[in-house]
């Protein structure tokens, strides 16, 4: 009787531990992210500083990557905190990784993450333009990272351009 309950528990969790190994497997680019901090400093095209450190993790069972940045929440002051918390996850619906980034400011950005190979590539509106957000992969613990226009394969135009690097938390 115990055996035959067992059972069909296996048989109705199967579907579900199924569903989460197949989400965990197209999220596998973020995999290399998990570990420490992730800082860059940088310059805006036109001069501004920029800096910014991100830490990931996984939620719900490798279904998301949880990201939170930390960088200028104001303007004025310069005070540096927690910015932006978003998710990233693989979309069943359309096939494509989706991510949603929530800002201190009351902003929501979404878009779609591209994965070409270890590189992932975010893709998002941003008032009237279509942006790019790259990270390519350098090594373990490097990426470079570019926001820009991208069309046709080449950037058009380049905002950011600077290097992420991982250091120990």
């Amino acid at each position: 009787m115990l055996n035959k309950y067992f059972f069909s528990l296996w048989i109705l969790l199967l579907p579900i531990i199924t569903l989460g190994q197949e989400q965990g497997t197209k999220l596998q680019a973020f995999h290399n992210l998990m570990d420490g901090k992730w800082v860059t400093e940088g310059k805006w095209e036109n001069g501004t500083p920029f800096k910014q450190e991100m830490t990931f993790e996984w939620g719900l069972g490798k279904t998301l990557v949880k990201v939170k940045t930390f960088g200028i929440t104001n303007m004025e002051t310069k005070s540096f905190g927690l910015r932006n918390e978003g998710i990233r996850t693989w979309s069943k619906t359309d096939s494509t990784i989706r991510f949603w980034e929530f800002d201190v400011f009351g902003g929501i950005t979404e878009g779609v993450c591209l994965v070409e190979g270890k590189d992932i590539h975010y893709e998002y509106e941003y008032g009237k333009e279509r942006l790019r957000e790259s990270w390519v992969y350098k090594d373990l613990n490097t990426y470079q990272y570019r926001i820009g226009v991208y069309k046709k394969g080449k950037w058009q135009k380049v905002y950011m351009d600077a290097v992420y690097r991982r250091e120990s938390i």
